[in-house]
C-alpha cells in the first residue's frame, strides 16, 4: 500500500461534510454552551461580595440642648473626640460587653464638614450583626460623655436603617452567554477536527491524494425535491428509469457502465461491485450500471450474491417467483442450466436477474461452492455483462471470494464514510484477488459550488435508445 500524507489540505475538504457532522452531534456545542453559562454563574455568584451597613448621625449639644458653641476650634475639637471615641477601643468593649460576645462588623465615624454633626456607620458581611453593633451603640453611647465634657451630650438625630452594598458588581447573563458561546464554539472545534482527522474522502482531490485506486466514477448526491433539501431518496426511488431521478445522476451511472463497456471490449464480462461498509449505496450503484448496461441493448445478467442481506428484488420492484430464489436454488442443487433459465426478466429492460428473498446463514459455504462457479462460468459465456452485487468487505470474507470468480471488481465509497485507511485496505484485499482491480466510485457527492454539485464526467461517453437506450439487446 502507498504511503499518503496524513496531513489535512483545504482541497480536501468539502463544508458541507462539515456542516452534516456539526448538524448530527450539535446537541453537544449545546451541551458545552450550558455547562460554561451554568459554570460562569456558580463561579461569579461565589465572588460577588455584599456589605451591609447601618447608619446613623449624632449631634454633639450642651446640656440644655441647645447647638454647642464653646469657640469654633473648640466645639471642632469636641465633636472630633467624639468621633475618635465612637470608632476607638472603648467603645468595642462596650460592644462586646453588651452584646455577651463577638460580632463581625467594623465602625467608622466622621464629622460632618464644620458642623457639629457626625455621621456613624457600622459595616458588615451580617445585616443582623451590623444592626446589632448599632442597637448597642445606641444602648451606650451616652457613656461617652463621660470621657470629654460635662457640659456636652450626644444626641441621636435619625433611626438605623440597614443599607446593601455590593463590590465586585458582575453582568452574570452577559459573562455567562460569552462564556458559552466560547465554550460551544470550542466543542464545535473538536468535532470538526476529530472528523476531518479520520481521515474520510470527502472530495475528488482527496480521494486521489489519500487512495492507492483510480477513481472511475462519481455519483451526485440526489435531492428529495427543493433547493436546499438534502434528504436521500429512498432506495427505491433511486432507479435510473425513474423519472423522479435527475438527469446528473443518470449520467454519472451511464458514464460508469461507459467504462465496463471498455472493459468489456479487453475480454472483461463479470464486474463484482463491493464496499468497504454498508449503507454506502453499492447495491444502488451495482443495480442501476446493470440496467444502463442492459438499456444500450447488451445481453445482462444481474446477481444478487449478497445472501446476508439481500435487497435487490426490493430495489429493482421485482417479484420472485417460486423456485426462482438463487440462494434456494444453489441449495437445491440444480444444474447451471436450469438455475440460469430460473433468472427473473426486467419487462423494462430485458436485463436477467438472480435475486434472493430471504437471508442465508451458510454463505460462505454457498459462494465457494463449485455450483456458484459453473453458474457464473456458464453465464460469461450466454451473456455480454455479469454484475454482481457482493456483501461489505469490511464484514466478512464474501467479497473475496467472489472476486475470484470475477473479471474485474470496483469499490463503491460513500463521501465522508470510511477512513481512506481501511478504504485502501479494502483495496489490497480486491487486489488480492484473481480479479483486475478497476478502482472506485464515489457515491453521493455533495459539493457547496453549484459547478461541482454534478459530480464529475469521464468522457468515455454512452449512447441512448428511447428514453435511455432501451432496445432489443443480443443475447449470445
Amino acid at each position: 500500500m502507498n504511503e499518503h500524507s496524513s496531513s489535512i489540505k483545504w482541497a480536501e475538504i468539502e463544508p458541507l461534510c462539515v456542516i452534516r457532522i456539526v448538524l448530527r452531534k450539535l446537541w453537544l456545542p449545546v451541551l458545552a454552551f450550558l455547562i460554561g453559562y451554568m459554570c460562569v454563574s456558580i463561579v461569579l455568584g461565589n465572588l460577588v461580595s455584599r456589605s451591609y451597613s447601618c447608619s446613623a448621625t449624632f449631634s454633639v449639644v450642651s446640656n440644655s440642648g441647645s447647638y454647642y458653641g464653646g469657640g469654633s476650634s473648640t466645639a471642632s475639637e469636641v465633636v472630633n473626640i467624639y468621633s475618635q471615641l465612637l470608632q476607638g477601643r472603648f467603645m468595642d468593649d462596650l460592644i462586646l460587653e453588651d452584646l455577651g460576645g463577638s460580632v463581625n462588623g467594623s465602625l467608622s465615624a466622621k464629622q460632618l464638614g464644620d458642623t457639629n454633626l457626625i455621621s456613624l456607620t457600622v459595616s458588615s458581611d451580617s445585616p443582623r450583626d451590623a444592626l446589632l453593633i448599632m442597637q448597642s451603640i445606641m444602648r451606650n453611647y451616652q457613656n461617652l460623655s463621660d470621657y470629654v465634657s460635662s457640659s456636652v451630650v450626644l444626641n441621636q438625630l435619625n433611626t438605623p436603617n440597614v443599607a446593601i452594598t455590593v463590590n465586585r458588581v458582575y453582568n452574570v447573563q452577559h459573562l455567562g452567554t460569552k462564556a458559552g458561546l466560547l465554550l460551544a464554539a470550542a466543542m464545535i472545534c473538536l468535532i470538526v477536527w476529530l472528523d476531518l482527522s479520520r481521515g474520510a474522502v470527502q472530495t475528488m482531490t482527496g480521494a486521489k491524494n489519500r487512495l492507492d485506486g483510480k477513481i472511475i466514477g462519481s455519483i451526485p448526491h440526489e435531492k428529495s425535491g427543493g433547493r436546499f433539501s438534502f434528504r436521500r431518496k429512498k432506495r427505491s426511488e433511486l432507479h435510473i428509469s425513474s423519472a423522479s431521478v435527475s438527469f446528473a445522476f443518470a449520467e454519472s451511472v451511464h458514464s460508469i457502465a461507459s467504462r465496463l463497456e471498455h472493459e468489456q471490449s479487453k475480454g472483461k464480462k463479470v464486474f463484482l461491485f463491493s464496499s468497504v461498509t454498508e449503507g454506502e449505496g453499492k447495491s444502488t450503484i451495482a443495480a442501476n450500471t446493470a440496467l444502463a448496461l442492459a438499456g444500450n441493448r447488451s445481453a445482462v445478467l444481474f446477481i444478487d450474491l449478497d445472501l446476508r442481506r439481500p435487497v435487490q428484488a426490493g430495489l429493482l420492484n421485482a417479484k420472485i417467483g417460486k423456485g426462482q430464489a438463487f440462494g434456494d436454488l444453489l441449495l437445491s442443487g440444480a444444474s447451471p442450466r436450469e438455475i440460469l433459465s430460473s433468472a427473473i426478466e426486467d419487462p423494462a429492460t430485458g436485463m436477467d436477474m438472480l435475486l434472493s428473498s430471504r437471508s442465508y446463514t451458510d454463505t460462505i459455504e454457498l459462494l465457494s461452492s463449485p455450483l456458484l462457479a459453473q453458474v457464473i462460468a456458464l453465464a460469461r459465456q450466454r451473456y455480454d455483462f455479469v454484475i454482481i452485487d457482493s456483501p461489505p468487505l469490511g464484514y466478512f470474507a464474501d467479497s473475496e471470494v467472489l472476486g475470484d470468480l470475477s473479471d474485474a471488481t470496483l469499490l463503491v465509497i460513500r463521501q465522508n464514510i470510511v477512513p481512506a485507511s481501511e478504504i485502501n485496505d479494502a483495496i489490497d484485499s480486491l487486489q488480492a484477488c484473481k480479479a483486475v482491480f478497476l478502482g472506485c466510485i464515489l457515491n453521493d457527492m455533495q459539493h457547496l459550488s453549484r459547478h461541482l454539485r454534478y459530480g464529475y464526467s469521464y468522457g468515455y461517453g454512452y449512447g441512448y435508445g428511447g428514453k435511455y437506450g432501451y432496445g432489443q439487446r443480443s443475447r449470445k
